[in-house]
């Protein structure tokens, strides 16, 4: 009878954190105006946080390396803003060209379908469509340039935001530990911390990986022959921070713009598709595993959660920050007690995964210990195989860090 309040009281206080979960989340949905760039520059700041501490490292004064990190990224945004500028320019002055090898390959296509399916005469996959994809696009292209305003608008922001983070950097520990009881501050230290340097790291290393993989489509555009082959590196550079689903956009993109290009010249589209999703596979699944390792230690179906949700809240931004947000999430619950549960939840559980294994290799040995002292003989190389087994087996709590840890970090 005794344990029915306390029921009671937990099935509240999860109700309550529902709403309050919904309320934050409706919030920065509303606020988003303001938060887009906040949460924007806080990135940069992970980001850049790697050759900050080098230059403290390298004891260059305060005011140099504050100088240097904020005219590099003045650079960035005056180059994707060009860049932006310019490729939206050339691909007005093109479409019209482009819309006659559209109409090539619609009559091309609709030909060989009546090969095999009876169709009206001068029926076409084009002239079933509502709309004028001509026009559409043209019209598409327009508003981003209308949109050019509001973008240097959060671009700005972001400078701004991103230069008093850099001035606070060196202040942020010292009144972390000033603001939480003397118990807790080397414990929020910590954390804060593990926070910036596992999200500095992700952001690090997928930067590295998107470049290389920007890289390797500027060379098939090149080599194949494919127009605007910068173009098609920038946006797969780009769309690579997007989980999943941006290297599914991209590669599907340069290859339906290498078969409007090259068709009826099929070796070329298939040259193409070979070469992008060839790369896409083995920089997405081979080499980014390898030097992510367990970083994130975050499940893919989460992953892919997230990249809705927070696409919902923030639209396109929402999904690039998608996996940096779930991951401090992560981190956060992990160290709060009663939130550990979700933690684990969205954790790839590999740890656990390996857990089990190592229990059950341990109830086989021990399996064969009983059988052995009963009389029976079980085979030597089983009884090696399972020793091995066991003596190689190591237990691992995953990436995120545990309250009881902090003890061991310094």
């Amino acid at each position: 009878m005794t344990d029915t309040p306390q029921a009671n009281n937990r099935y509240i206080q999860i109700f309550l954190g529902i709403l309050v979960t919904l309320a934050i989340l409706a919030v920065l949905k509303l606020s988003k105006d303001v938060t887009i760039p906040l949460i924007l520059s806080f990135f940069c700041f992970l980001i850049f946080s790697p050759l900050v501490r080098r230059l403290d490292k390298l004891h260059i004064p305060r005011i140099i390396s504050v100088t240097l990190v904020m005219v590099l990224l003045l650079f960035i945004f005056v180059a994707a803003g060009w860049f932006i500028i310019m490729t939206v320019d050339t691909l007005v002055r093109l479409i019209p060209f482009y819309a006659d090898k559209v109409v090539s390959l619609d009559r091309l296509l609709s030909s060989r379908v009546t090969m095999f399916i009876e169709l009206p005469a001068g029926t076409s996959f084009l002239s079933n469509l509502p709309v004028n994809w001509s026009n559409l696009a043209i019209s598409s292209l327009t508003s981003i340039s209308n949109k050019f305003l509001s973008i240097t608008k959060v671009a700005m922001l972001v400078f701004i935001f991103f230069l008093f983070l850099l001035l606070e950097r060196q202040s942020a520990i010292p009144k972390l530990l000033a603001a939480v009881p003397r118990s807790k501050g080397l414990r929020v230290a910590v954390l804060f911390e593990r926070i910036t340097r596992q999200v500095s790291k992700y952001l690090l290393l997928k930067g590295v990986i998107s470049a290389m993989t920007g890289v390797m489509f500027y060379l098939t555009a090149l080599v194949t022959g494919l127009d605007l082959p910068v173009l098609w590196g920038v946006l797969a550079f780009v769309f690579n921070f997007i989980p999943s689903i941006g290297s599914l956009i991209i590669t599907t993109l340069t290859i339906l713009m290498a078969l409007i290009q090259f068709a009826p010249v099929w070796s070329n589209v298939i040259y193409v598709a070979i070469m992008t999703i060839s790369i896409q596979t083995i920089l997405g699944n081979i080499i980014d595993p390898k030097l992510q390792g367990g970083q994130l230690n975050l499940s893919p179906f989460v992953i892919l959660v997230s990249l809705s949700l927070w696409g919902y809240i923030w639209g396109i931004p929402g999904m690039f920050l998608s996996v940096p947000i779930t991951s401090v999430l992560q981190i956060l619950c992990a160290n709060v007690k009663s939130l550990r549960p979700i933690a684990i939840l969205i954790s790839s559980g590999k740890s656990y995964q390996r857990e089990s294994e190592k229990q059950n290799a341990l109830a086989r040995y021990l399996r064969k210990q009983e059988k052995l002292k009963r009389g029976e003989d079980p085979s030597a190389k089983s009884m090696e195989r399972a020793e091995e087994q066991e003596a190689t087996n190591t237990y691992h709590k995953g990436d995120f860090i545990l309250p009881e840890s902090f003890g061991e970090k310094k």
